[in-house]
């Protein structure tokens, strides 16, 4: 019998763009899919629109999320445990899929059966599929983890086809998050660990929007997103020290943890910073000059000192030299460039 794959969209005040994506999946050439849609609340008339879908196609189901808290994991994971696919993939309601995607996918999950999950390639676009001709990451010679560390994984939530069982018994999304829950979700999977391919060598067969408005990106440095950096970093860190892996990854970690610490400063979350400078210290992931030169910056933006700009430039070159600056290829390998590496 046919796999079903279970496809799952949170939904909140979309009704003006959720038309373009559930044509994409209408127009899917595997048809043995689900569409499980969960409104997280909207104030606009997304209800409406999605339930028309529903009325006339049963494979379309529909719900609204009936439990805290309220957020795109929640609405994930809502979707979950109603579906009744065998595999999963998580599409946002401004993003699009292949004609050929399910199709592919499912091909290649059968010829990676013992993988609880398979990556795939994916396109960036603004207006239309082809548009930026983008692709969002291609694999290179260095560790997925360690890409994940440096900002640069190989995929996001959308790049992956999971066998709904294995998503299951990792934990599934984790709902507190505000920010970083993809890339929680890759770590957990990766440290479990559960057991993966990367199938870069096929075509893109989803198309990630890149938007003016991100809700994800709106008020990144806020304190609830803060936060989440600090638990996913927190998690991380305690857990490849667990596993013996935390010399491996040291590097990595120190410059993730750098650009939260960082961020919680220069947007006057002195009481985060400085928790998580402490933290650092104790499971030394800096040396003892470095944390000193973090607890200086922190002493110099906390007094306002920023203002006497020679004495602020030079804590700040200070602490910058602690880092590297990590070679990117999210968004900036041109698809004809990448089909060639």
């Amino acid at each position: 019998m046919p796999k079903t794959v279970t496809i799952i969209t949170p939904s909140f005040n979309r009704a003006d763009i959720i038309s373009e994506t559930a044509a994409s999946i209408f127009g899917q050439t595997y048809p043995h899919w689900e569409w499980m849609i969960v409104d997280d609340g909207s104030t606009d008339n997304s209800w409406e629109v999605i339930s028309e879908y529903a009325a006339k196609d049963s494979r379309v189901k529909i719900f609204k999320r009936d439990r805290q808290p309220k957020g795109a994991c929640a609405c994930r994971n809502i979707a979950v445990e109603k579906s009744s696919g065998d595999y999963l993939i998580f599409l946002d309601t401004d993003d699009l899929l292949a004609s050929f995607c399910l199709e592919q996918r499912v091909k290649a999950m059968e010829e990676n059966g013992d993988c609880d999950f398979v990556i795939f390639p994916m396109l960036l676009f603004k207006n239309k599929p082809d548009d930026l001709k983008m692709l969002w990451s291609i694999e290179n010679s260095k560790d997925d983890l360690e890409r994940i560390l440096e900002s640069d994984p190989i995929c996001q939530g959308t790049g992956t086809l999971w066998k709904k069982e294995s998503f299951q018994k990792i934990g599934m999304w984790r709902e507190d998050l505000k920010l970083w829950q993809d890339i929680e979700l890759h770590i957990r999977s990766i440290l479990w660990p559960l057991k993966y391919a990367k199938r870069m060598d096929l075509l893109p067969d989803v198309f990630l929007r890149i938007s003016d408005v991100s809700l994800s990106r709106t008020g990144f440095n806020s304190l609830p997103k803060i936060e989440s950096r600090v638990n996913v970093f927190t998690y991380t860190l305690t857990t490849l020290q667990k596993k013996g892996l935390f010399k491996k990854y040291k590097k990595s970690l120190g410059n993730m943890g750098w650009d939260i610490i960082m961020s919680a400063i220069n947007n006057s979350h002195f009481s985060i910073a400085s928790g998580l400078i402490d933290f650092c210290k104790s499971h030394s992931l800096y040396s003892e000059p470095e944390i000193n030169q973090l607890k200086n910056y922190l002493l110099i933006r906390r007094l306002k000192m920023y203002k006497i700009k020679p004495v602020h430039n030079y804590y700040l070159n200070k602490v910058k030299a602690m880092t590297f600056e990590p070679e990117y290829t999210i968004g900036k390998v041109p698809y004809q460039k990448a089909i060639l590496v």
